[in-house]
């Protein structure tokens, strides 16, 4: 992702400023590599791009292009002065989550090197704006390719375990899928909103049932199964949220009953997220400091040794749209009997 552009030791010796052999340019203006360049740090870039692709997913389903990724990624900067001492600066950069080489870099810098810098500056703004029609080309197809109707072959099956009486049905016999419809909090939706919630695995649908039983006291949880074509899921399309900042902000705020703010709010306009299911009661999530005690070893839930994956599935329409074009039945007793 990253590629070198040299500087001139000629040119080094002449103006007497100290210059770095090389200097590393991001190959994409459009990534983490170029937030790190920016002078983000790693934990930082991670968290900015994550909640960049966010907007970019919501931009791209609704056809309105409002951000431009380095406005974005300027934004993250406080609106807020430090003191005049150095010091203060240098310590609020570092809250802010900007590289540690940064703040020391900014207080080393003389007027020579600014002006060697604006030199380097300048070549590396050519660089990146021939990067950024490549990236820009990139981006116009991929929308221009999402807007197609898909076909792919095949069909995904998904599952819940849920309450046996819970379920509703239309006269027809069909099981309703508003009525599978979740309570809040949950890990997506701290209140209010229709989100339904599968998992591509039995085995996790497995390991809730068993959760339902030995809550309830003796319920007759089933499994039910989910059937829509991948072509449906592929053109919506869905949004993959893995583990990191911006998965922990989210189930910390919703599992405590709240509703998202500023950036994350904007995730309830996505029809499906991917993303792996907290495991803690809500209890011990709301007990915590802030989603930096999140981790994925106490509250990321595995199965058999393996990440537990969710659909979360958002919105009126979306439920509309499954009725339609989703298929509900529930597994075979063999499976929802086994202990």
């Amino acid at each position: 992702m990253f590629s070198e552009a040299s500087s001139s030791s000629d040119n080094s010796a002449n103006s007497g400023v100290g210059l770095v052999p090389s200097f590393i340019v991001p190959e994409f203006i459009e990534s983490v590599e170029t937030l790190e360049y920016m002078g983000w740090g790693e934990e930082k870039a991670a968290d900015i791009w994550a909640r960049w692709e966010i907007v970019k997913q919501i931009e791209s389903n609704e056809a309105e292009f409002e951000h431009h990724f380095l406005e974005y990624a300027l934004s993250a900067i406080p609106y807020h002065k430090p003191g005049d001492r150095q010091e203060d600066w240098e310590a609020e950069m570092l809250n802010w989550g900007v590289g540690a080489e940064l703040p020391t870099s900014t207080n080393n810098t003389t007027s020579s090197n600014n002006a060697a810098s604006s030199n380097n500056a300048a070549s590396s703004n050519n660089a990146a704006s021939s990067n950024n029609t490549t990236s820009t080309n990139t981006t116009s197809s991929n929308n221009a390719a999402s807007s197609t109707s898909s076909t792919v072959p095949g069909t995904l099956a998904l599952y819940k375990a849920i309450a046996k009486d819970r379920i509703s049905k239309d006269p027809a016999g069909k099981i309703s899928i508003d009525s599978l419809l979740s309570g809040t909090p949950s890990d997506f939706r701290g209140a209010g909103g229709s989100t339904l919630y599968f998992t591509p695995t039995l085995e996790v649908a497995e390991h809730y049932r068993g959760y339902i039983r030995r809550r309830f006291n003796g319920a007759a949880p089933l499994i039910l199964q989910l059937l829509v074509t991948n072509s449906f899921i592929e053109a919506l399309p869905p949004f993959i949220l893995r583990f990191g900042d911006v998965w922990k902000e989210i189930v910390f705020t919703s599992r405590r009953g709240l509703l998202l703010r500023g950036d994350l709010k904007r995730i309830r306009r996505l029809p499906l997220i991917i993303a792996p299911i907290a495991r803690s009661h809500n209890r011990t999530i709301s007990s915590l400091d802030d989603h930096h005690q999140i981790s994925s070893v106490r509250h990321v839930l595995y199965v058999k040794d393996s990440e537990a994956i969710q659909y979360v599935f958002q919105g009126e329409d979306m439920v509309d749209r499954l009725e339609e074009c989703g298929e509900v039945r529930i597994v075979s007793q063999s499976s929802t009997l086994a202990s």
